[in-house]
């Protein structure tokens, strides 16, 4: 595992400010109907500061692209050679890159390798596949082949890398004659763009998929860097994706550099070597980088509201990693209003999200939760710190 200088998270509720405008229009909906059901004929004022006593606003999900490395081999199609999460901090500046084996299984879900998965069932399969594994959807997925990392790089190369082994053409058999099959030579040198993409698409016979893996968290690394020190950015900065807002934010500051936690198996009738993924480390990881995921299917993730009296000036990444890490999702965060609850505690108002609340108030450190049932409730999962 490798990994640049690692970069503390910045304030949390950075994440979501670009979209207070529509957590002051819900409260605002939700204020104009109490006012218009009220018999008082009260009016009531709706602030939009976050320090102020009611204030809600709506979270957005971290940004995340995940990328599937594939190359075509002549008389055998596409191949899956490798697979990359990218994911920006939650302030748009700099983040993690995960580079993740293609011969990856996780037992808890199929007996298959990522590669096996995409020959088998294809691009979708494997998608869900490491959704699965991470436990987390994704904000945007990218195929990148030969000509992909062409028109990808083309403002950016050639790059430095060092190859650490020579890169011999062997159509899936050991060479007889290295020498005579020789692609690329090992060392330390600028490779050109199509030297690039043959590094990103290249297998030695009998390689292990975890030194592909290195490779792509190499290039990835090398052209980060030097696209951080650029002047002149690649047309991908104008592109309107999720893919590209990724880049840009890891552009702009330190970057993390990771492979996926696993562990070496062997492989029954397989020469390949298979990574086992280590479920519950990947889980650490995976609250740490992306705080505030994507769920990775529709209701998979209990909804959490955080209410702090601190809010604006605290910083509620910790408890937002707690809760993610613990399998919720923070979709509202707030200062409590003249009516909540004060006080260190959970509350549930979904029985069916009870064994997460559990979860919660364990990592949290607070008092088993609270039963509080709530019809329409926005979230299934109330948080008070204090």
């Amino acid at each position: 595992m490798t990994r640049t200088k690692s970069r503390a998270l910045s304030l949390g509720f950075l994440c979501f400010l670009g979209l207070i405008g529509l957590g002051a229009f819900w409260v605002f909906e939700r204020a104009e109907t109490a006012v218009l059901e009220s018999q008082a004929g009260e009016v009531s004022t709706i602030s939009t500061d976050p320090t102020d006593p009611g204030f809600r606003a709506f979270t957005t999900s971290s940004q995340t692209a995940l990328v599937l490395h594939t190359v075509v081999r002549a008389g055998s199609g596409a191949e899956l050679v490798g697979v990359t999460l990218l994911a920006a901090a939650d302030d748009a500046a700099g983040g993690t890159v995960l580079t993740i084996p293609p011969t990856l299984v996780n037992p808890e879900s199929t007996a298959l390798t990522l590669r096996s998965l995409f020959a088998a069932d294809g691009l979708t399969a494997v998608v869900g596949e490491v959704s699965e594994t991470l436990g987390i959807g994704f904000g945007d997925v990218v195929v990148l082949d030969a000509s992909a990392w062409t028109s990808l790089m083309v403002a950016d190369l050639p790059l430095m890398l060092t190859l650490r082994d020579d890169l011999v053409a062997n159509n899936g058999v050991a060479s007889l004659d290295p020498a005579a099959d020789l692609v690329l030579e090992a060392g330390t040198r600028s490779f050109s763009l199509s030297e690039v993409a043959t590094i990103a698409g290249h297998v030695n016979a009998g390689e292990p998929s975890l030194g592909i893996a290195l490779r792509h968290q190499q290039i990835w690394r090398a052209w980060i860097s030097r696209t951080a020190g650029s002047d002149e950015r690649p047309e991908l900065f104008a592109q309107d994706s999720g893919f590209a807002t990724v880049i840009g934010a890891l552009a702009n500051d330190e970057v993390s550099y990771r492979v996926v936690d696993s562990a070496t198996v062997s492989a029954e009738d397989s020469a390949e070597t298979v990574y086992e993924a280590q479920v519950e480390p990947i889980a650490d990881l995976i609250s740490q980088i992306v705080p505030f995921p994507e769920p990775a299917a529709p209701g998979d993730r209990p909804t959490v509201t955080v209410l702090d009296t601190e809010f604006g000036v605290t910083n509620p990444l910790p408890t937002a990693t707690a809760i993610t890490r613990s399998g919720g999702l923070v979709t509202i965060l707030g200062n409590p209003g003249a009516d909540d609850d004060l006080g260190l505690e959970v509350q549930v108002h979904d029985p069916s999200a009870g064994a997460v609340a559990q979860e919660i108030a364990d990592r949290l450190g607070y008092s088993p939760p609270r039963s509080v049932l709530i019809e329409d409730a926005p979230t299934a999962i109330t948080v008070t710190i204090g």
